[in-house]
């Protein structure tokens, strides 16, 4: 028989920690680019979220090589949930925009904004697609050749984008956002069953991100609470807490966590992008939230963007940053919130991450 779902004001902080610690972290300790970007479901597409949250992950990974895996033909720039832009394989990309595209109209207002109508697009599609099929362009050489101001060309290939027939290529710069465009694969376009790959959707974010709310995955899919229950609902999820919901499959582990002695992480101290899946996967006012002390650190900013965060024994306690000063990239973290002991843990820990990243660690922290 089936025991009763927990109250989940009853789970313990650290407990929860500990297991998303090792969900989010030790999952993916011999990690690609690519295996993170398929079990989340996407990884932010911004720079340099998604070469560095493999690296934050994956100790071994090299800044080369993260880069590498980074640029993969194999993999998409397509918007998907909330209409931000996620790094997915293509498979992958197909069913996470199908599920989450929204008709031409939808974006009517960009073009009315720019002095264009929805006829000006349609007319000036063709030929971004063309000019870009065989190589990714810039922005401006977009704009040379079809002989329009760059706020006309940037309005086109941003609906382009989201009308899915441009898709985002990752410029020279490993820390620009300054994207190249290129023409996206056919199949981005073919009619899907939103229905059925908003279900698979939802499946796979209980799967990486459970334990889990109603309201959390409405927060993460941009769904209404009532289409997100349907679907939770719908998934073989099971119901560990009262709205508290878990793959069957990480059932055991969970308990193991939550109900033994006070767990200390493994891995001391990490050091996670902006935007990271993790700070981005819960709602806000959520328990796991809480529970990891990224509200508490200053993991996000007014409009509730994920900033970078120092994890330390699996919760948040400090952000940290990088700088460009005089073509010298350096990094520091805010030392406020810390103890003198922790201070000198993560000032040796910041030495070790910057060189990994390559940038200069100031060590004025």
């Amino acid at each position: 028989m089936t025991p009763p779902p927990l109250n989940k004001a009853a789970i313990p902080a650290k407990g929860l920690a500990a297991f998303l610690a090792s969900s989010h972290l030790d999952r993916f300790s011999g990690g690609s680019v690519s295996m993170l970007a398929r079990q989340y479901a996407g990884v932010y597409a911004t720079r340099p979220t998604s070469w560095l949250a493999a690296m934050a992950r994956n100790t071994e990974l090299s800044r080369d090589d993260a880069i590498a895996a980074e640029t993969d033909t194999d993999l998409l720039r397509v918007p998907g949930m909330r209409r931000s832009k996620f790094l997915l394989p293509k498979d992958l990309a197909y069913t996470v925009f199908a599920a989450t595209r929204k008709p031409l109209s939808t974006h009517e207002w960009r073009l009315t904004d720019a002095g264009l109508t929805v006829a000006d697009y349609e007319k000036h599609r063709p030929a971004l697609v063309a000019m870009t099929t065989k190589t990714p362009l810039r922005l401006r050489d977009i704009g040379k050749t079809l002989a329009l101001p760059p706020p006309i060309v940037r309005t086109l290939i941003t609906v382009a984008c989201y009308d899915g027939h441009i898709v985002r290529a990752a410029p020279p710069n490993i820390w620009s956002n300054r994207w190249w465009y290129q023409a996206a694969p056919t199949l981005l376009t073919a009619p899907g069953n939103s229905e059925s790959a908003l279900r698979s959707l939802a499946q796979g974010y209980v799967r990486q991100y459970g334990p889990v709310s109603v309201a959390d995955l409405a927060w993460w899919a941009g769904v209404s609470k009532t289409v997100a229950r349907g679907l939770i609902l719908a998934s073989d999820a099971i119901e560990i807490a009262t709205d508290f919901w878990l793959s069957p499959e990480d059932r055991e582990n969970f308990e193991k966590k939550i109900s033994g002695p006070a767990t200390i992480w493994r891995d001391n101290i990490r050091f996670l992008p902006a935007w990271d899946p993790l700070s981005m996967g819960y709602a806000p006012g959520g328990i796991q939230r809480r529970a990891l002390g990224l509200d508490e650190s200053g993991g996000y900013d007014t409009a509730g963007n994920g900033l970078p965060v120092v994890l330390f024994k699996g919760r948040a306690i400090t952000t940290w940053r990088t700088s460009l000063h005089s073509k010298q990239r350096t990094l520091d973290f805010d030392p406020a919130p810390l103890d003198a002991t922790t201070n000198r843990a993560i000032r040796a820990a910041a030495s070790v991450w910057a060189d990994r990243i390559g940038v200069k660690y100031t060590n004025n922290s």
